[in-house]
């Protein structure tokens, strides 16, 4: 029996590091594979398992994984050199863009649809010496991290943040791979110590993972700064040994941004004219689809707008910029709006261009503006961070701060004068379009009955010719009903007019994100959309493409809004950043800390070792449910101790929010001052920052009694909040 536990225990270590590695491999460097692969794989590391371990069992594990990788071959008909010549030339790309010229780009050949095949080849290779490595008696451990740990490294400095699974795996891996020990012998008690350890500790790890699932993760500020590190690191180590000079080899620093010395070609969409317009007559622009625009790392997985400029002045055959309010921009009107939401979360988004844009592309519902009512002037950065609001609820009852509600009605004005003008000819065609669809101007659901009119009026076709009419929306309305994302926003920009509401076209990009990593986003994730404003509220984005693969932007009834007052905050003056006091959050002084693993001598039999091993798993589980509390701890105090006031007051808002899931009630200072930091570019004063510390220490103290056992434990334990 120990003989069997013993292999078996190599056997979860292959199958965990080499489906591990591949995993991260696949998603590092963009391959493609299947659901098969993963069974083809798993019963390859079976067969180098049974090759590896057993006397003769190389004569029979051998010719069976010769039969398998034919069986392979003949199952998915690929050409093996072709993939391998694809997958050199990601891991170049992903090496040049990253490492060599950071934000340059990289003429991927995307030559094969699958690279299944090449990575069961390479998998073979490498899980024929892992297992060799697992066998081996004297540098067990040492051997598999030779072969594990670079390609764990290589992957990290090319996707920044890892996935979830495949980091989970791999540390899994390493952690079972010490607890097993250096060597490997058949009649030891490793086996017996991976049955003791493995089976409690999947129990944990899934739970965890039912509890809070990877797609959900939110990632601090001092999450992406470790990873931007670890980045800058192989810079520093390419200016060491010469590769590359200073100015190509430094990373942009998204804070500070500034300019490049690689080559960057200007970006235009295919919709777009020299002059600044719109122009609908000109063909889907299939060659640059591909085209690498910029990269965005979004704190949560989902899909999300990314605006650059709108238009407003419908000129039959496209769009002409709008006439623009001289007192101000509207854009950041509604991000004031939500901001006073507790429905609304604030989020970070950052933004790595690869080519020249002349505006930023911006989030909803970002608080910013540059004077311009249509766009923000990307003044030249490169790459940058963006603060904005998470919002997805209803718009009723919404209001603004008092000096932001006093311009809005000086805008809506303009608004309505500006953004409701058509054409004669045009406006009586849309009105009688109205008119014989039921859509009036009083109904209060107005708003997303004529979007779901225009997505379902016509076929989405990307390859129409231009329209034999001087007035596209009425065209593709009535007779075309065929074209793509902006025929669909023009004709639902002008119905929303001929309506009274104003409506404009927006155009930019839409990007699916996952949570902490970076995303390529391609110059065919262009869209255009409609922007409709809501009196009170501002401006806001409403999907109305059919079949475009983007989910609706769900808008409710438009709500008649009444602004409240809010204090000014414009008159505080900055002033230094303060320390905290740090007595009001350190840790318990009867927190035990005294739970240590017990030492003793190896004894020379099995029995003996077995036993010494299994007394230490319990004090070991407490030593690691310990460390677990210290670094959460620490981590607690040193965000909440930030020497920046501004992330101190965001870490405060942070844990207030999870101890506030608990059963406590949100401080409202917290959240005044948190939106202060949002959006404002003041300074925050000492009495704020001790008063947000202040207030995050009660809540913490009147939760945490009234808590059951086990919830005291998440707060205290995995949270490090007490």
């Amino acid at each position: 029996m120990t003989r069997i536990l013993n292999r078996l225990t190599n056997l979860v270590l292959l199958e965990l590091g080499i489906l591990s590695m591949l995993s991260l491999m696949a998603d590092s460097f963009g391959c493609r594979v299947g659901t098969s692969f993963w069974i083809w794989m798993g019963l390859a590391c079976a067969l180098l398992w049974i090759a590896g371990s057993f006397r003769k069992g190389i004569l029979v594990g051998m010719p069976l994984s010769a039969v398998l990788l034919y069986a392979a071959y003949r199952f998915y008909g690929a050409k093996p050199w072709e993939e391998a010549q694809d997958l050199i030339d990601r891991i170049s790309g992903a090496f040049y863009t990253h490492i060599t010229h950071p934000g340059g780009e990289y003429p991927y050949a995307n030559a094969v649809n699958s690279h299944a095949l090449i990575l069961l080849f390479l998998g073979f290779l490498l899980g024929a010496y892992l297992v060799s490595a697992l066998t081996s008696k004297n540098l067990r451990i040492a051997l598999s991290m030779l072969e594990t740990v670079p390609i764990f490294a290589a992957c990290v400095i090319v996707n920044g943040q890892v996935p979830a699974v495949s980091a989970l795996g791999m540390l899994l891996f390493w952690f079972l791979l010490v607890l097993t020990g250096p060597g490997f012998f058949p009649e030891g008690s490793a086996g017996r110590t991976m049955l003791c350890v493995i089976l409690p500790l999947l129990l944990v790890l899934g739970g965890l993972l039912m509890l809070h699932r990877p797609e959900d993760y939110v990632y601090s500020e001092y999450d992406r700064e470790l990873s931007q590190r670890f980045q800058n690191y192989t810079h520093w180590f390419d200016l060491l040994t010469g590769r590359s000079s200073e100015a190509e080899a430094r990373v942009t620093d998204p804070d500070h941004p500034g300019e490049t010395t690689l080559p960057r070609s200007r970006y235009q969409s295919a919709w777009d004219s020299e002059d600044n317009s719109m122009s609908l007559d000109h063909d889907y622009d299939y060659d640059s689809a591909e085209l690498r625009v910029m990269q965005v790392r979004a704190e949560t997985s989902g899909r999300i707008y990314l605006r650059t400029k709108s238009y407003g002045d419908y000129a039959g055959t496209g769009w002409l910029p709008a006439e623009e309010l001289s007192s101000g921009s509207s854009l950041p009107f509604t991000a004031f709006a939500v901001s006073l939401s507790p429905l609304g979360v604030p989020r970070e988004l950052e933004v790595r261009t690869l080519v020249d844009l002349d505006t930023l592309c911006l989030p909803y519902y970002a608080a910013v503006s540059s004077g311009s009512d249509v766009y923000v002037s990307s003044d030249q950065q490169i790459n940058y961070k963006i603060s904005y609001i998470d919002y997805t609820a209803s718009f009723e009852n919404l209001t603004l701060p008092a000096d932001a509600a006093n311009s809005e009605s000086v805008y809506q004005t303009h608004a309505h004068r500006v953004y409701t003008r058509l054409p004669d000819d045009t406006r009586s065609a849309a009105l009688a379009i109205c008119q014989n669809a039921g859509l009036r101007a009083d109904d209060p659901n107005i708003i997303p009955a004529l979007a779901s009119y225009v997505q379902n009026i016509g076929e989405y076709d990307l390859n129409v010719s231009s329209y034999p009419s001087d007035d596209y929306a009425i065209y593709f309305l009535t007779q075309s009903r065929r074209g793509y994302c902006i025929h669909y926003a023009t004709a639902a920009a002008v119905l929303y007019r001929s309506l009274g509401i104003p409506a404009r076209v927006t155009e930019g990009f839409v990007a699916e994100t996952r949570a902490g990593q970076l995303t390529d986003v391609l110059a065919r994730d262009a869209h255009a959309w409609v922007e409709v404003y809501l009196d009170g509220v501002g401006w806001i984005p409403v999907e109305v493409t059919h079949q475009s693969g983007f989910a609706t932007i769900e808008i409710p009834p438009t709500p008649t809004m009444a602004p409240s007052p809010t204090p000014d905050a414009s008159n505080i003056e900055p002033v230094s950043e303060g320390q905290y006091d740090e007595q009001a959050l350190q840790p318990d002084p009867g927190a035990d800390s005294s739970e240590t693993a017990p030492s003793g001598g190896a004894s020379s039999t099995g029995e003996s070792d077995s036993t010494w091993k299994e007394i230490l798993i319990a004090p070991a589980l407490i030593l690691a449910l310990f460390l677990w509390y210290w670094l959460a701890r620490a981590r607690f105090l040193s965000q909440v101790n930030h020497a920046n006031a501004r992330k101190a007051v965001l870490a405060c808002w942070r844990y207030a929010r999870r101890a506030a899931a608990f059963g406590g009630e949100m401080p409202q200072i917290i959240v005044d001052t948190a939106e202060k930091v949002a959006f404002s570019p003041h300074m925050i004063r000492k009495d704020e920052l001790a008063q947000c510390r202040e207030a995050l220490q009660t809540l913490i103290d009147t939760v945490y009694p009234q808590l059951h056992l086990f919830n005291k434990f998440r707060f205290r334990v995995l949270r490090g909040m007490r």
